[in-house]
Parts: C-alpha cells; structure tokens; sequence
C-alpha cells in the first residue's frame, strides 16, 4: 500500500485572504512529493514525500491515502504548480507559427505514439520550446483536487538554472537527470534508470565525451545524493576537476531535512 515517507512542517500563514505560499506538486510513477515555498521570505517552510510500494501500483490509491494523510493538501495557496518528473520530453525548435499536431509528431518520434496523454508546449527562450505529456488520468485526477494547478516539466527548471560550464546530476529514487552546460549553452539534458555502478558511470562518462565534453577540466554538480545508494557518484566523481554535493537550502526546513534524511537525499525537491 501507499506510505508517506516524510513530512516536515512550519505554521503556513496563507488563507483566502492572505495567499503568500506556492505550492509544487513534484510527480513520478511512483511518488508524490508536496514542496511549499513562502512568497514573500523566498524560504522553504513544508514538504511531504508519499511513495507506492514495490505491490501497490496506480495514482487512485495513492492519491486516495495522500487525502487522508497529507497536512498539507487542504490549505490555500497562491500558486499550485503541478511538475512532472519524467524522461517523455524534448526541448526542441519553436516553430514561427503554433502547431500542436507538429510538436506531437516531433515528440512522438522520439518517444513512441502514447494514446490518453495530454500535450503541453513551454517557451524556453525566443527559439525553443519544452516538451511533454501527461497522461489523462492523471491529469483528472489532480485537477479535481487542485483546480488551480498549472502543468509544468522537471526539466524546466533545470534548464532555467543559468551557469557557464557545468555537468548536473539530479538523482531520485529509480532514474536520474544528466544535463550538460558548455559556454552557457545547454548541449544536452536526457533522463537515465539508475542500474548499476559501472553502468551509471559508463552512462554519464559516454554520454560527455560524445558531446566533446572534457571531463577532467569541468564541474560535476550532485543534487540528491545519498551515500548508501550513489556510489556511481563516488566513482564517477574522480574523472572531473571539481564536483559539489548541493545540499537543500539551509534557511526554513532545510537544516531540518538534513537532520532528519542525511545525504542532501531531496535536494532535487529545492530547485524552485
């Protein structure tokens, strides 16, 4: 059945009247992860992490146990922004003029034809445009509890995150994010399973060097890290000239989160 794996908490001021919180609704395969961010002060002040077991599969379960056991589900928020965490999605060329039936073919070929999925476009910039689609179900499902929320892409995010020279890895439970910056120009960001060490490194080290990136003069940056599950991180680490573990912010919950789930494990969670 479904589990809630962690819940950490400050006193949430908003209200209707008074709506100074966002909250982001981060969603996988498996898991729910509730962020809030308070307006005004820029600080992360809640978060809630709600998993399906290895048995329990689908959003109606889960979903129906997070109603029940989520403090966070019933309050008032300014903005409610509903990010999907998944590899189906391209950043690709904007076209001149609109077309849905064009970005969904450009995505398709990538992808596979999904049926019941829902396309969404993002501008990126004046010439690109981010990718993806949810499926229906879930769609329906999370807009009959947030009626509000707006869909967006994890990758969005990490593409918004501006720097010069930098690989990013963005870890989580079974997949992680590899995204790759030279010059202050985004050369690659694509999605991974997580298997084994040498395949993960393999994985990150292949992927640089067929990109003509040089990895013993770049930065290797970690979100979500934990040392009992990321050893490839070690290992992989040795081959850049410099690597960071980001951990969480330090203000609101972050020092919490690190007390409480060591290893900087929901980084990823902060990028907002």
């Amino acid at each position: 059945m479904a589990k809630k794996k962690a819940g950490i908490y400050t006193n949430l001021e908003g209200g209707s009247n008074n709506k100074v919180e966002d909250l982001y609704v981060i969603i996988n395969h498996d898991n729910f992860i509730f962020t809030v961010k308070h307006k005004i002060s820029n600080t992360f002040i809640a978060f809630e992490h709600f998993s399906n077991n290895e048995s329990s599969i689908g959003w109606h379960k889960l979903l129906g146990y997070i109603q029940n056991n989520s403090k966070l589900i019933n309050h008032v928020y300014a903005n409610i922004y509903f990010v999907w965490n998944s590899s189906k999605f391209i950043l690709t060329k904007k076209f001149a003029k609109p077309d849905s039936i064009l970005y969904q073919q450009e995505l398709n070929l990538v992808h596979g034809t999904s049926f019941e999925e829902e396309l969404y476009i993002t501008p990126f910039n004046e010439n690109l445009v981010l990718l993806f689609t949810v499926p229906d179900t879930l769609n329906s499902l999370l807009s009959r509890l947030f009626p509000n929320g707006k869909w967006h892409h994890y990758a969005e995010y990490i593409l918004a995150n501006k720097v010069e020279n930098e690989v990013q890895l963005h870890l989580f439970e079974h997949i992680f994010c590899l995204s790759v910056v030279k010059d202050g120009i985004t050369q690659l960001i694509n999605y991974y399973p997580i298997e084994g060490n040498d395949q993960n490194c393999y994985t990150i080290l292949n992927t640089c060097s067929n990109i003509n990136i040089e990895t013993n003069i770049s930065n290797l940056t970690v979100r979500g890290y934990s040392s009992q599950v990321h050893e490839f991180v070690n290992q992989v680490a040795k081959y850049f000239k410099n690597a960071s573990i980001i951990e969480p912010p330090i203000n609101g919950i972050g020092a919490t989160l690190n007390t409480n789930y060591p290893n900087n494990l929901y980084a990823t969670y902060f990028i907002f």
